[in-house]
């Protein structure tokens, strides 16, 4: 494995040296400063700008020169023809580490390529990590640093992700907050004109705060080294990443966006199957692998077992598995003796289970548990676990006859009743992940109140449709495959 480079300091500076910091709202010299303030970073900012005295409160220094201590991290924002003289000074200070907000570099042609080289050449004379330029800044949950061009403040968690798009990137981590993910570290590569993407993910392997590590690429350099380090990484950590540049089209744009070669999707599909990296199709799919691979421990099998409070939904998710090479064995006969105990004699008796939307009491957790503990199966999926019953509907004031007002309020009773289950249940499934060591992933068929909510108060998932389910649970399992052949 290529040795790790010392980023402990990029992503956790104690201290920062904002240059080109300004006081124009419409500069990313503003508003990234703004952005570190207010997250609260734990470490010290040194504004620099030769034009002005104090910047938001801070003392401005006119050169990083004149700054009277150690500096651990240079964010970089004044145009591309100045930046190469302030790579000096920063490495005259001894400034290990430098983020290169500035565009205009080779995403642009030659002269923004000669450029860069120079740059580059600079930075690794004086021995510094430069990340960019071209990029869109880096964000660590350890040190509350958000050296970021957008206004984003992501939710803090264990998933780290690099990115040669910081458009892509930063509405991933925006996403996040959406899908209660939450994020440990990020970095927008750029240009990657001296650290590349191979360096943060060698980096995050070995970082103790990141268990999932994500990424989006666009292209590989002809000499990069990427598939001995991902068959490495990929043994410690999940690594789930999405390409862009699949076509003629989108492979033309990601050279001019970020200056990458996009290079053959079907080689980079095949590197991926080698090295046991998760490839997902679309953003969707990469934010839906990034919470269950962070939830949940990894199933030891293919085999699934269904509970689904309506037939047809259990009909799409018994097709959505088969379709995705996963196994739904039938349920063995005492397994079938006890649920008849449960459920009304019309049952299916079969997988899926199908509760047949029994409403005087709810079976759901009674049979769960039996499903879950069953060593016939490997996962679960619980569809209709965190659906709330039809409340919503009967809110308003009902007028009419008393006998009808009198069922109204019966019928409320009853549903209000019935709207703390949902809780008690996804209590029940976090326990039987904990009991059993299987993902028991729910459904919840398009409700916001267990989409958005579980995995944040309760440490499990929970998907609005089947089909996104076990479109993840085939990534856990191929992943968990590929670990068992590849020791």
């Amino acid at each position: 494995m290529r040795k790790s480079k010392q980023l402990d300091s990029l992503f956790n500076p104690k201290s920062l040296a904002m240059i080109g910091a300004s006081t124009s709202t419409r500069k990313w010299g503003f508003l990234i400063l703004l952005n570190i303030l207010k997250a609260g970073y734990k470490g010290t900012v040194y504004p620099v700008n030769p034009k002005l005295d104090s910047i938001l409160g801070f003392k401005c220094y006119p050169n990083v020169a004149d700054i009277p201590d150690q500096v651990d991290l240079a964010v970089i924002t004044i145009p591309a023809a100045m930046v190469s003289n302030v790579i000096d000074e920063c490495g005259k200070k001894d400034i290990p580490n430098i983020v290169v907000i500035t565009a205009d570099f080779s995403e642009t042609g030659l002269e923004g390529a000669k450029l860069e080289k120079e740059i580059a050449d600079k930075a690794r004379s004086y021995g510094i990590n430069l990340t960019g330029p071209n990029t869109m800044g880096i964000f660590s949950a350890e040190s509350n640093l958000h050296a970021l061009m957008p206004m984003i403040m992501p939710l803090h968690g264990k998933v780290s992700m690099f990115s040669q798009s910081g458009n892509v990137g930063v509405q991933m981590l925006d996403y996040g907050l959406q899908e209660n993910v939450g994020f440990e570290k990020f970095v927008s590569s750029g240009n990657q004109a001296v650290l590349s993407i191979e360096d943060y993910l060698t980096y995050f392997a070995n970082d103790e705060q990141t268990d999932v590590i994500l990424g989006y690429i666009e292209g590989l350099d002809k000499n990069s080294d990427f598939t001995s380090v991902a068959a490495e990484v990929t043994r410690k950590k999940p690594v789930l990443v999405m390409k862009g540049g699949r076509t003629n089209v989108g492979g033309s744009a990601a050279s001019s966006h970020s200056g990458s070669m996009a290079g053959s999707t079907a080689i980079f599909r095949a590197v991926c199957k080698q090295t046991g990296i998760v490839e997902a199709c679309n953003t969707q799919e990469l934010i839906d692998c990034a919470k269950a691979f962070a939830c949940y421990p990894l199933p030891k099998g293919n085999r699934v077992g269904i509970i689904t409070r309506g037939g047809g939904w259990g009909v799409l998710a018994a097709d959505a598995c088969e379709e995705n090479g996963l196994d739904v064995p039938e349920l063995p006969r005492y397994l079938i003796r006890e649920m008849d105990k449960l459920l009304p004699k019309y049952w299916n008796r079969k997988n899926p289970i199908d509760l047949v939307g029994t409403i005087a009491h709810d079976p759901l957790p009674q049979c769960l548990e039996m499903l879950a503990e069953w060593d016939g199966v490997d996962a679960v999926l619980a569809l209709g676990a965190g659906f709330r019953a039809f409340s919503y509907q009967y809110s308003e004031e009902v007028k009419g006859p008393r006998e009808l007002t009198d069922a109204m309020e019966l019928l409320k009773e009853y549903l209000k009743e019935r709207s703390r289950q949902p809780d008690e249940i996804l209590v029940q499934v976090a326990n039987m992940v904990s009991k059993t060591g299987k993902p028991v992933i729910s459904v919840s068929i398009g409700s916001d109140y267990a989409h958005k909510k579980y995995s944040e108060q309760y440490g499990i998932v929970s998907y609005p449709t089947p089909e996104r389910a076990v479109r993840v649970l085939r990534h856990m399992v191929e992943y968990s495959r590929y670990l068992k052949t590849s020791s």
